[in-house]
């Protein structure tokens, strides 16, 4: 009766308009005034402790630190100097396209940012040397998705303050893998299809002293992952000090370099990382009280006792959860879909024996597949925007990208190695 009780009052709000924050606050605070006759101090203790978490500060740090980056120029250049070297090839604007998200998933960390700051400047140049705009827009759709997945990532940062007991480090470490894994078929998926349709243009060999010029430009930015992930991963500060120390970093490059940053840049930085910040604090805070319930009333045992009537195999449990997730997330964002779900299964998970690592990473990869299928994937309609073409064609276009994506999941679920041999062998 409560999981019915809490799923139509969450979904019948969705279904009016409000915030998903909110379906999820009303359905969890009329269940315990109104059917456990708890005391309202509850709701605020369970608040308190869903948003008292030192990584939980990390979230506005990372979407802060991608801001900046764009706002100092550093992004373009990137572009422009893997333009350099990649443009003498048939395909090379493409291969530059998966190379400049690559590269920058190792600073922002969110698909939003990758978008909003390399996305028109792609699709451009993609465009002006004789791609088609559909196939522009796809692939930077696509590309998107490797931002949470190689670290750092707000993704996993998220799930795992929504679960409560996963290693940030370890998943940003595990999630190395799956992501290089995205880029190498994309890079393959983009080789085939330039030469098959004779896509693109070869672009004039630059000169030597323009291309050194422009690697000098460039290499503050590629030091800049190399100081986070770098820092994570040989433990000489946590997640979100590597991400302070991130902005600080690019700040003082942004004040040095030409055109510097100006001080209304960190002050817009600071009000677009609060804006976003603010909604997922608040996803984090009613989904807690939502997860408290559940755990509170035995639904997540109950939960786990009918799956392994089911099946008893981990392999099946997992390919039901993707399955379950591939469809939903076609339904909801990834972030409500991560706070309200994955607190009620990773538990499930451990029943099944099943490492966190791997489990958390196909869940935070499966529900990122979400941001670029329609009919709700944000990625896919911020792309739709910046390039004109409408979201119909536009989710032809990048369904290869997405069956390569689905691929890279049923890896991560067959061959558990590829995301734990890594975050063992670090010691996380």
């Amino acid at each position: 009766m409560m999981l019915a009780f809490l799923g139509i009052v969450l979904f019948g709000t969705i279904l009016i308009g409000l915030p998903v924050a909110f379906g999820m606050g009303l359905a969890s605070a009329s269940w315990l005034l109104f059917f456990q006759g708890m005391e309202p101090t509850v709701l605020a203790r369970r608040i308190y402790f869903a948003l008292s978490s030192f990584p939980l500060l990390a979230i506005p740090l990372f979407t802060m630190l991608g801001f900046l980056a764009d706002r100092a120029r550093m992004l373009p250049r990137l572009v422009v100097w893997l333009q350099m070297l990649l443009g003498r090839t048939r395909g090379g604007m493409a291969y530059v396209n998966v190379g400049a998200s690559m590269l920058f998933a190792g600073i922002s960390g969110t698909s939003v940012s990758d978008i909003a700051s390399l996305g028109r400047v792609q699709i451009q140049l993609m465009t002006r040397a004789g791609y088609p705009v559909e196939y522009s827009a796809a692939i930077t759709s696509a590309t998107a998705i490797i931002g949470p997945i190689i670290p750092p990532s707000v993704a996993m940062i998220i799930y795992a303050l929504a679960v409560g007991n996963v290693s940030v480090g370890g998943l940003f470490v595990g999630g190395a893998v799956p992501g290089l894994l995205f880029g190498l078929g994309f890079l393959v998926l983009a080789w085939w299809t330039t030469r098959r349709r004779g896509y693109g243009v070869l672009l004039e060999r630059p000169r030597f002293s323009e291309l050194v010029r422009q690697t000098v430009l460039v290499i503050p930015l590629l030091f800049l992952p190399v100081i986070i992930v770098g820092g994570i991963i040989f433990g000489v500060f946590t997640v979100t000090e590597s991400a302070a120390i991130g902005v600080v970093y690019t700040v003082i490059v942004g004040f040095l370099s030409k055109p510097r940053l100006r001080l209304k840049d960190i002050y817009d930085a600071i009000i677009f990382s609060a804006v976003i910040s603010s909604v997922a604090g608040m996803l984090l805070a009613t989904g807690g009280i939502m997860s408290w319930l559940l755990t509170f009333n035995g639904v997540t045992q109950q939960l786990a006792d009918f799956l392994i009537s089911i099946t008893t195999s981990p392999t099946v449990f997992m390919i039901i959860v993707m399955l379950a997730l591939l469809v939903l997330g076609m339904m909801m964002d990834a972030v409500p879909l991560m706070i309200a779900l994955a607190p009620l299964l990773a538990p499930v998970a451990q029943q099944y024996a099943i490492p966190d690592i791997q489990f958390g990473l196909l869940f935070v990869i499966t529900c990122l597949i979400g941001l670029v299928t329609p009919p709700v994937g944000i990625v896919l309609f911020m792309t739709s925007s910046l390039s004109g073409v409408a979201v119909e064609r536009l989710s032809w276009a990048i369904a290869p990208f997405v069956v390569w994506m689905i691929i890279v999941v049923l890896l991560v679920v067959l061959v558990p190695p590829l995301t734990t041999w890594l975050p063992a062998m670090l010691g996380f």
